[in-house]
């Protein structure tokens, strides 16, 4: 599954050259989806099994009526926080204070999506999985180094918030700092897999270049899904049966 989902990836990316919208949207819903996997990889004794299929049901049925670009974000935005939020459960195995942290974060993004255009949801529901993935990552490694880290993507993530002016800015600030963020899970989750992560934080750094928006929202897309990918086959790999 994990092989046909790169390939995938791989293949719809191409089909899609010179449509900078469709290659958002490509990346978008195949991080959505590798984070869902990931999940599963973790879940050997299904204790969540029932929760994460339901929410893989739930982004199908999104992809199946999406049609407008800001519908399709939404759709990935949400099942990437949904994903996010089981994953947390996962590695936090119920401790009281994460267990209100997510709680807290829940009520806040319900209640403000409610009156919010689609790229509001979107850029809400984004950050909201930054504070998720740096929990996750504060449990992956619970050491002073790790946890300075996660401070400094941390900060860069609130100075970010406090330049940003439109929902725009708001989603792709959140989007950048969860790929850096990632980048730091996947470095923290094994040392074999740095070159290979190193690889796709050059591409990152590379394709940032560029001053338009929408190039620059393909590129953390594509990067999430990618260094998702990379830890997901890895611990699917390494994790017994």
């Amino acid at each position: 599954m994990l092989k046909r989902l790169w390939r995938q990836y791989l293949e719809q990316s191409a089909a899609n050259d010179g449509d900078v919208e469709a290659q958002i949207v490509v990346g978008a819903y195949h991080s959505a989806e590798i984070f869902g996997f990931l999940s599963l990889s973790l879940d050997r004794e299904r204790r969540f099994r029932k929760l994460i299929d339901q929410r893989m049901e739930f982004f199908r049925e999104g992809v199946r009526r999406a049609r407008e670009f800001g519908d399709r974000l939404v759709t990935a935005s949400f099942t990437l926080y949904n994903h996010l939020n089981t994953l947390c459960h996962q590695f936090s195995g119920g401790h009281p204070s994460a267990k209100d942290l997510m709680q807290g974060i829940d009520e806040q993004v319900r209640d403000r999506i409610q009156q919010d255009s689609q790229i509001a949801r979107s850029a809400e529901a984004l950050r909201a999985c930054f504070p998720l993935l740096g929990l996750m990552t504060l449990y992956l490694r619970d050491d002073a180094k790790a946890a300075a880290a996660v401070r400094r993507v941390e900060e860069r993530f609130a100075a970010g918030s406090g330049k940003a002016v439109t929902e725009w800015d708001h989603m792709l600030n959140a989007l950048y700092r969860l790929v850096e963020m990632m980048q730091l899970f996947v470095a923290l989750s094994d040392s074999e897999l740095n070159d290979q992560a190193q690889q796709i934080a050059t591409q990152f750094q590379e394709d940032d270049r560029t001053p338009d928006l929408q190039l620059k929202l393909r590129n953390g897309f594509c990067r999430l899904f990618e260094l998702g990918h990379l830890i997901t086959t890895h611990l699917d790999a390494t994790i017994p049966e």
